[in-house]
């Protein structure tokens, strides 16, 4: 499926939405598809990737950035000024994934889907470009991949083998 377009949806909603739960749900369903999927997750707490001095830590507060392989994943630790942009992580996936879904990132301007917290019942006013609002009580997993369906296709002429 892949092309030459970065297809992102963003997966937004509040803290304690279930936005987790629905991107682990969902992953369950694309890869077994044979889709390459890949989650980029905005949060504000720091992640500590080897912590507690050991090398990478060592090497990236000596001002490195750190591009690692542990025999199973890559992953990356960078400095990064200001705040982090999806344009800046749009280069580095470009061509490399079928879909990728962004975790949080309520306030930027890629289209997402918003998952309502228990007890609420819109967005809040000022988010833009949600193509989809699930309510806590929805089958969000039935939902959500019906609109990464319908969304595929209209927006990138793309279908998911689902």
């Amino acid at each position: 499926m892949n092309g030459d377009a970065l297809c992102m949806l963003g997966i937004s909603g509040f803290k304690k939405s279930g936005k987790t739960t629905l991107i682990e749900e969902l992953l369950g369903v694309l890869v077994e598809k044979g889709l390459r999927v890949a989650v980029i997750k905005h949060q504000h707490e720091p992640v500590n990737i080897d912590e507690g001095g050991g090398d990478t830590c060592r090497v990236y507060q000596a001002g490195a950035d750190v591009l690692g392989f542990d025999g199973q994943c890559v992953f990356t630790k960078a400095h990064v000024e200001g705040a982090f942009a999806l344009e800046q992580a749009e280069q580095y996936l470009s061509g490399r994934y079928d879909l990728i879904l962004a975790e949080g990132f309520k306030s930027s301007d890629i289209e997402k889907i918003w998952l309502l917290r228990e007890g609420e019942d819109q967005p809040p006013e000022g988010i833009t470009n949600i193509i989809r609002v699930l309510a806590w009580s929805d089958d969000r997993l039935s939902a959500a991949v019906l609109v990464i369906k319908e969304w595929l296709k209209k927006s990138f002429n793309r279908e998911l083998p689902l």
